[in-house]
């Protein structure tokens, strides 16, 4: 990508680190590995003269040739974002590309001083990377679902020690939105549930034209998401949630919101506020393929009969499709612009305890054609607030609303 495909190139090794913002050392280190057996790398001795040590670097024609044949079966969805993340040289840690002075040092008298050295501001190769892996397995919406550690350290390279902090790196810096770690539990179909990934394509320094997607963020009076999900429920479902550790509930919830997105992004006109006995069964058929029964020790509440546990499906469909409901009421009565056919997806927000609850929602276009953010601030009134993109909201607010986590909370 950094030739433009060109075919052999006439580089010193301190040539081709420079273009490859890499150190020479590490040029020095992998080139050898990937041009043996010519797998990855041809690369050539050529004489240009004394003391310029020079070689011809050429992508194997086998890689080529995998290359033609990926192209012509499938495109990738952010191909654009990955280019540029992986061929820009500027992109940097963090929103601000302004890199701080550095001072001249205080010469030291009869000693020499080395020369103050500036750290590098560019995000690292390893976590451009990292975050180009992810963008190829994400949705038109930036979300990476069933890309678990294992299948990450074998498409990257790197191992879970270099994996982790370069995973957090990503989400201070405002690449990943937020996070759901994975979890093992019987209760769902796969048992082992990767952790799922939110990006930011919106991300100030992946931008090239415009936000790639929408979001609308709605403020309005309620409980955190264990009451809320436990209203109205029986006896049985409040038994079955209580058992539940946190991790897991929160990936349960994540389920749940999937299909809330499912609804609102393919049965706008289909949703209304539903009576508890309203059926819509292929919703209920998608729940049921999910989750497993429980059929644990009675003493610890993971135990649930068959006729108990199809209450708990009817509880979750239920859930589902008055939340969606509630949702696209508050939209209709808001927003002017036309939600039908937008593909939407829930994402998660912090919960709050001064007694509002917040849900955001990612569109793969915006809602007015003026502004590609809006909060409704007031469930009463209806106040709506329009921004032109996320970073014109408060650092804090992007924090509360599940557009970008706070590194503060760990």
């Amino acid at each position: 990508m950094r030739f433009g495909g060109e075919g052999a190139v006439l580089l010193t090794v301190k040539e081709l680190a420079g273009r490859l913002m890499i150190s020479s050392r590490l040029v020095m280190e992998v080139v050898p590995e990937l041009a043996r057996d010519e797998a990855f790398l041809v690369v050539k001795d050529v004489s240009v003269g004394r003391g310029r040590p020079t070689r011809s670097y050429e992508i194997a024609p086998s890689l080529q040739e995998v290359e033609r044949r990926s192209k012509s079966i499938a495109s990738l969805t952010h191909e654009p974002l990955i280019r540029h993340l992986l061929s820009c040289s500027d992109i940097q840690e963090s929103d601000s590309i302004v890199e701080d002075d550095v001072g001249e040092p205080e010469q030291a008298v009869g000693y020499k001083q080395p020369p103050a050295r500036k750290k590098s501001t560019r995000l690292s190769v390893s976590n451009r990377l990292l975050l180009a892996v992810l963008m190829c397995h994400a949705d038109d919406l930036g979300v990476v679902r069933r890309v678990g550690m294992p299948m990450l350290k074998q498409l990257t390279g790197l191992d879970e020690a270099k994996l982790k902090p370069r995973l957090r790196r990503l989400v201070h810096l405002g690449f990943i939105r937020s996070s759901i770690a994975g979890v093992t539990s019987s209760i769902f179909a796969e048992v082992k549930v990767s952790t799922t990934y939110f990006l930011n394509l919106n991300h100030p320094q992946l931008r090239l034209e415009e936000d790639y997607c929408a979001s609308i963020v709605l403020q309005e009076y309620g409980v955190g998401r264990r009451e809320t999900v436990s209203a109205a429920a029986p006896a049985v479902v409040l038994r079955f949630f209580h058992a539940l550790r946190e991790p897991v509930f929160e990936v349960l919830y994540l389920k749940l919101a999937r299909y809330m997105s499912h609804l609102l992004s393919h049965h706008w006109n289909e949703l209304r506020l539903p009576e508890r006995s309203w059926e819509f069964a292929p919703l209920k058929n998608m729940i049921s393929a999910d989750f497993n029964r429980p059929q644990g020790d009675f003493a610890t509440g993971l135990a649930i009969g068959e006729a108990d546990w199809l209450e708990v499906i009817d509880h979750f469909h239920w859930f589902v499709v008055a939340r969606a409901a509630k949702i696209k009421s508050r939209l209709e009565s808001t927003v002017l612009g036309d939600l039908k056919d937008s593909r939407m997806e829930v994402i998660p927000s912090p919960d709050r305890d001064d007694g509002s609850r917040i849900t955001t929602l990612l569109l793969r276009r915006g809602p007015v054609p003026t502004a590609s953010c809006l909060v409704i601030r007031d469930a009463r009134s209806g106040f709506c607030e329009p921004f032109n993109g996320e970073t014109q909201l408060a650092e804090e607010e992007r924090y509360q609303f599940g557009l970008q986590t706070n590194p503060k909370s760990g």
